[in-house]
This record gives structure tokens, C-alpha cells and sequence, in this order.
């Protein structure tokens, strides 16, 4: 097979799901802006909501995220009463999960008083979570939906509801926090109302869309499943969101390290992972690609192109992260100011960037690696490494080494970035050599299947 064979594909995959992540990215953003409009405690209340509730999201949407090697292999074989017994399994797990995200959603806007010390913004904050609550059941449904779609390598109808979508929380966030057209004036609290409704309507369209550009994919009536395979599959999934939000919860506790070193110290910090988050979607859109891709081949038995697309990913990914070092390092300089009008705040921002530039590499190489053994369908491999580098390396060794200054003569926030480098690349490493192992593994089965059959 050609080079362009293994390469055209992966891009063409991981285009649209940028596409995908940028509007996704853009509703978060939105909502703080529009809410900071309104007033500033209110885009604290937004703020402080969206902390909370998207680590539960984050939670149930890996535990689905294990169906897109299986319906990608299904699909490999058009095996397509097989991809309809896994959207039985999908439905069973999303129920599930959406009323484990409805529940503990109220549940931590029932606690928002007791922990934010702001009256008003705890109230924001409450009413925000009430609200985004209601949006949980049709973001699973739709995400159920997303990566059916994803799987088969059909991704119009995704990219349609997601600009229909981010249109209309745009619209919705507008008239709600400020009561326009005869709606009334939610302030902060609106934005959880718009995402509820949007996203609930957004549910309608991808169920519309995806069942005209894959009726082959979804059972037309409602399968009888062994509920056991159903469990098989939310244990499988559970490491991939368990890793995601580990990692999230990982970065936060950092930013509160970071904030015992002066208010100045956390502004820097918050930039430098802003920026880095922004960066890392590209490398997220290439795993998964890479996912997709590696689970094509692999139901093939087509050890040689596993391989081939393994290799491919990784390239890709050291050639794009060597390229935004360059650009982190070369283009961003000139621009530091525009993010404090504080002089030291954007001095610590311009130091910051060569760890910016190298934790960027280190993770898309994470990341990647993950994706190839998700692939492969090896879910707790990724969830170990991580584990390992963040709450055994990382946040350990940042406290007692950047915080504290044991065993070094200053602390400070380049020490925490620097260990942050380390783990992660550590990880990175080992993840590289596990996703090398197993489809060498693949590669030799392959090999050794035509000669079973003789």
C-alpha cells in the first residue's frame, strides 16, 4: 500500500474532527464571554459551574469512547448486525450514564453553598448546574450517536449538528442571561439553559442525520442484549474516561499549587495551560484518526498496515509537534502582551513558553500513543501510565520540589513545569513502546493466520 493510502486517510478523519473540537471549545468560550458582559460574578459562577460538571461529562463520554475501535472493525467487515448489537450495548451504557451525570450534577449544585465562600456567585453557580443538568441526557444520546458516526467514518452528520449547535447556544446564551424577546433574565444561570436546550435539540438533528447516512448502523427496533457484554463494555470504557478526567483533575491541582506562589504566579500558570490546551487539539483530532484507523486494519487482519499506520501517526505527530515548538518559540513572543497588562505577569507568560513548547510534544506524543493502543482495543495501559506520571511523579514532586523548595535552592513555577515535562515524556515513552509491541503483535498473528488454515 502506498504512502499516500496511509497518510490521506488518517488526515482526512482528523479534519473534521478538529473541526469538531474547535466548535466544541467555542460554546465554553462563549458562555464566558457572554456572562462576563453581563457581570463579572456571574462569569465567576459560569466559571466555577463548568469546572464541576465537565469532569462528569468528560467521565461518561470515555466510557463510550471504547465503541469506535468496535464499530470501526464492524464496519471494516461489514458486519453490520454485529455494529447494531454494539448500539444496543451504546443505548444500555448511555442510560446509565446519563443518569449517573443528571444526579451528580444537582447533587454538586446542591453543595455549591457550602464550598464557595461567594454568596452570589455560589448562587450563580447553582442555578448554572440545575440548568446544564437537563442537558446531560441528550449529550449522551448525541454522543452515543457521534461516535457511531465517527466509527463508520461519516462525519457530515457530526459537523452539521455541531454548527447547528454552537449557533444556537450563541443565540440562546444572548436572550437568556439578558432577557431579550420576552425571555426572562437568567444572567449566568441562562448559559446552563441554553446548553440544555441546545444540545437537546442538537440530539433531535444527529438522530435524524445519522439514520439517513447510516441505516445499516442502527437496529430498527430494540435488540435483546446479554447484559453482561453490556457491563464487559462499561468496564472497557471506563479506564478511557477515568485517564481523561484524572489528567484534568491532575492539571488543576498544579494551578492550585501554583497559587501558593503569588497571584501573579497562577495568571502566568493559566495562560500557559490555556494556550497549551488549544495547541493539544490537533494531536487529540490525529488520535483519534489513529484510532479509527488502526481498528480498520486490525478486523483485517492487515498486520502490515497497523503498523504502517502506527508509524504514520507517530511521524505526523513528532513533524506538527516540532512545528508548533517552532511557532510557540518564534511567533508568540510579540503577542505575550496581550494577555496581562501586568509587566511581570507577561514576563513569567514569555519565560513560560520554551516549557510550553516542549510539554506540548511530550503530550501529543501521549496522546497519540494512547490512541494507537485504544486502537488495538488496550484500554488500562493508557490509564496506568498516566496514573503514574501525574499522582506518583508529577504532583508529589512538584509540591515538595516547586512548592517547598526541598532539595533545590528556589521554588517556583518553572520547577512544576519542568517535572510536568518529565512525567509526561517519561509516559509518552513507554506508551510509544507499548503501542510498538502490540501491533508487532498483531503483525506476527496476521502472519501466522494463513497457515492455521491449512
Amino acid at each position: 500500500m502506498a504512502a499516500t493510502q496511509i497518510y490521506s486517510p488518517l488526515i482526512k478523519i482528523a479534519l473534521p474532527i478538529i473541526f469538531i473540537q474547535v466548535c466544541q471549545a467555542s460554546l465554553g468560550l462563549f458562555d464566558t464571554l457572554i456572562a462576563g458582559r453581563y457581570h463579572f460574578q456571574h462569569l465567576a459562577g459560569v466559571g466555577l459551574g463548568s469546572n464541576l460538571w465537565t469532569p462528569v461529562i468528560t467521565l461518561a463520554t470515555g466510557v463510550l469512547y471504547a465503541l469506535i475501535p468496535k464499530i470501526s472493525s464492524c464496519a471494516s467487515q461489514r458486519d453490520f448486525a454485529q455494529m447494531q448489537t454494539l448500539y444496543q450495548h451504546g443505548k444500555h451504557n448511555a442510560i446509565k450514564l446519563m443518569i449517573f451525570g443528571f444526579i451528580t450534577i444537582h447533587l454538586l449544585a446542591f453543595f455549591c453553598p457550602y464550598f464557595i465562600a461567594d454568596t452570589a456567585v455560589a448562587t450563580v453557580t447553582q442555578r448554572y448546574l440545575h440548568f446544564v443538568a437537563f442537558a446531560v441526557p441528550g449529550l449522551m444520546y448525541m454522543v452515543l450517536n457521534r461516535f457511531f458516526c465517527e466509527g463508520n467514518s461519516r462525519f457530515a452528520p457530526v459537523v452539521i449538528t455541531t454548527v447547528i449547535i454552537s449557533l444556537l447556544n450563541i443565540g440562546l446564551n444572548v436572550m437568556l442571561v439578558n432577557g431579550l424577546y420576552g425571555l426572562p433574565e437568567l444572567g449566568g444561570a441562562g448559559c446552563g439553559l441554553a446548553t440544555a436546550v441546545s444540545v437537546t435539540l442538537g440530539a433531535g438533528v444527529i438522530h435524524y442525520l445519522s439514520r439517513r447516512q447510516l441505516s445499516f448502523a442502527f437496529p430498527s427496533a430494540a435488540l435483546q442484549v446479554d447484559s453482561r457484554e453490556t457491563k464487559a463494555m462499561f468496564k472497557e470504557g471506563l479506564p478511557i474516561g477515568i485517564a481523561i478526567v484524572v489528567e484534568i483533575l491532575a492539571l488543576s491541582l498544579l494551578a492550585f499549587f501554583a497559587s501558593s506562589l503569588g497571584t501573579k504566579v497562577i495568571a502566568a500558570h493559566q495562560v500557559a495551560i490555556n494556550i497549551a490546551i488549544v495547541v493539544f487539539m490537533i494531536p487529540l483530532a490525529l488520535g483519534a484518526a489513529a484510532t479509527i484507523r488502526i481498528a480498520h486494519f486490525r478486523a483485517q487482519q492487515d498486520g502490515q498496515n497497523v503498523i504502517r499506520t502506527r508509524n504514520a501517526s507517530l511521524l505526523l505527530t513528532l513533524v506538527y509537534g516540532a512545528l508548533m515548538a517552532v511557532a510557540i518559540l518564534m511567533l508568540l513572543p510579540p503577542f505575550t502582551a496581550l494577555f496581562s497588562h501586568d509587566t511581570q505577569v507577561v514576563m513569567m507568560i514569555s519565560t513560560l513558553l520554551i516549557y510550553i513548547a516542549a510539554f506540548q510534544f511530550a503530550d501529543a506524543l501521549l496522546i497519540v500513543a494512547s490512541s494507537i493502543l485504544r486502537g488495538v482495543e488496550e484500554f488500562i495501559k493508557p490509564l496506568v501510565a498516566i496514573l503514574f506520571a501525574y499522582w506518583l511523579f508529577i504532583l508529589p514532586l512538584s509540591y515538595v520540589v516547586g512548592v517547598k523548595g526541598w532539595w533545590v535552592n528556589s521554588a517556583g513555577i518553572e520547577t512544576i513545569w519542568s517535572l510536568l515535562i518529565v512525567g509526561i515524556s517519561a509516559a509518552a515513552l513507554v506508551l510509544i513502546a507499548q503501542a510498538r509491541n502490540h501491533t508487532k503483535q498483531l503483525m506476527v498473528q496476521a502472519a501466522q493466520q494463513p497457515l492455521e488454515t491449512l
